[in-house]
């Protein structure tokens, strides 16, 4: 309960200790002797035999993006603004952290409407739709290997070409960067953060967006899993200088930056709650220096430790995420009548 495997130290450590490796390490080991905190055990299980972190049934979230569609096509006025699920042979299977099923739909509506936008040949699975990874906080390879296995598993049945995961740092890590070594398997498809999915259709001119409608001031949160330990420091940057115009840098930032105080599992372990918060009083002063009112990040952890702190320190700042503010920021093609 004292580290959230961030990382900050191993980058500053002079004897280059990476200390967060060393932590997974020994958590491993306690798993291994039936030792973890309730919170880890329990969404460990629900991975296990349900198959997400939130322990979502399939009727569950199927519903949820059925209503989602319903939505969708009302306001676009057009079938093909549905989510497709299960759609083989997609240039994108999209997939997506269970806090977005279960808390926050309205991130899957937003991709959908950029995906839409876009024209993509996308996807989302009905089973292996889970791209978080417990496996990563708890130390347990084996759990690691299996969660990832499922995602790998329905990309290659539904003929994939590329997998996109949802704004998640951790998942994205343990999906991209650890899930092979863990799976033990060759990736044959490529696999990026949908923050790179968005940058490039702006990039490309796929999508048009006016940052005007984004007119509030923001401040950008690195996340240490796609920061720290996967190298995603511009991208997201260049992507919410594209659709917001006050845009305010934290400082320290990129590498240095401090952790939401929710990663490591620390939200699953709730005994630990007041030592995080308490911990969390260095985050509260590099936000409110920054005057911003809106914290942006590009993961679910991050959304509900920043979200924690700001309510603890009443803090005049909103947390939202650059899928939110891509999908505000669009401007819709026109449709042949």
């Amino acid at each position: 309960g004292k580290c959230t495997n961030c990382r900050r130290c191993t980058i500053n450590c002079p004897m280059g200790v990476d200390f967060a490796t060393v932590n997974r390490m020994v958590r491993g080991l306690l798993v291994s002797v039936g030792v973890m905190p309730e919170g880890v055990a329990v969404v460990s299980k629900d991975q296990w035999e349900i198959g997400n972190q939130m322990g979502v049934l399939k009727e569950d979230y199927l519903e949820t993006l059925e209503w989602l569609s319903d939505e969708l096509e009302e306001e676009f006025g057009d079938p093909a603004a549905r989510i497709p699920v299960d759609k083989p042979d997609c240039n994108i299977v999209y997939t997506i952290n269970p806090r977005e099923v279960k808390y926050d739909p309205r991130t899957i509506s937003d991709a959908a409407r950029i995906f839409y936008a876009a024209g993509e040949s996308w996807t989302m699975p009905s089973e292996g739709w889970d791209m978080t990874n417990f496996g990563l906080f708890s130390g347990d390879d084996a759990l690691g290997g299996v969660v990832a296995h499922r995602v790998y598993e329905q990309v290659r049945a539904l003929r994939g070409r590329k997998l996109v995961m949802s704004e998640c740092g951790h998942g994205y890590r343990s999906t991209r960067c650890e899930g092979p070594n863990w799976a033990g398997e060759d990736i044959e498809f490529d696999m990026e953060s949908s923050v790179i999915t968005m940058l490039r259709y702006l990039r490309e001119g796929r999508i048009k967006v006016d940052p005007s409608k984004n007119a509030s001031s923001y401040t950008f949160h690195d996340s240490c899993n796609n920061a720290r330990s996967c190298g995603l420091y511009e991208e997201p940057r260049e992507l919410l200088q594209a659709v917001a115009g006050d845009v305010r840098e934290m400082y320290p930032n990129r590498a240095e930056n401090y952790c939401c105080t929710g990663g490591g599992g620390a939200m699953s372990m709730s005994e630990y709650a007041p030592r995080r918060l308490k911990s969390a009083k260095v985050k509260a002063d590099q936000l409110t220096a920054t005057g911003a009112k809106f914290v942006v990040t590009s993961c679910h952890n991050c959304v509900d430790g920043l979200t924690d702190l700001i309510k603890h320190y009443k803090l005049d700042m909103k947390v939202t995420q650059l899928v939110n503010l891509v999908a505000q920021a669009l401007v819709m093609p026109k449709r042949p009548a």
